[in-house]
């Protein structure tokens, strides 16, 4: 998703990723690192009394994972810088797998040039090709000139 300073991202950058399964052992861990332990997420009986049938993923730990997936190079992501329309569009179940696509469709330079606020559209996909997340994550990026390098590039 960003690889490269703002000047060398264009709008319509379209970037895919491989896939990550959801497993129990990913979603436990998540809940003891958050603290969000909702019997849903956990407990196998309770999830089978619920509209869904059988335990999901949480949906912030979908929204880690695709930031997870997708690149997000240090020498030129400065901070996310905010999120709109965030939808959660279908459950992911444990065992399920998921890739995400993100399209750059937005770019506003901030005054000095030195960096610029870059807009995704992001979207997770499971694998049946269903759309489980979606949203517009906005990134701070930095520009040629304000580009750090990390130590394996110094």
């Amino acid at each position: 998703m960003i690889s490269a300073s703002y000047e060398g991202i264009r709008i319509g950058d379209v970037v895919k990723t491989g896939f990550r399964t959801v497993t129990e052992d990913y979603v436990r861990d998540f809940a003891d690192l958050t603290g969000d332990r909702h019997p849903l997420h956990l407990d196998p009986a309770y999830a089978a009394r619920t509209r869904f049938g059988r335990r999901i993923a949480h949906g912030a730990l979908l929204m880690s994972t695709l930031l997870g997936l997708v690149e997000l190079h240090p020498s030129y992501l400065q901070c996310f810088y905010g999120m709109d329309k965030v939808r959660f569009r279908a459950p992911v179940y444990l065992g399920d797998s998921v890739c995400a696509e993100s399209e750059i469709v937005d770019i506003q330079p901030r005054p000095g040039g030195g960096a610029a606020v870059v807009t995704s559209e992001v979207r997770l996909m499971n694998q049946e090709g269903t759309l489980v997340f979606s949203g517009l994550f906005a990134l701070l990026v930095a520009g040629r000139s304000e580009a750090l390098a990390t130590e394996a590039e110094s």
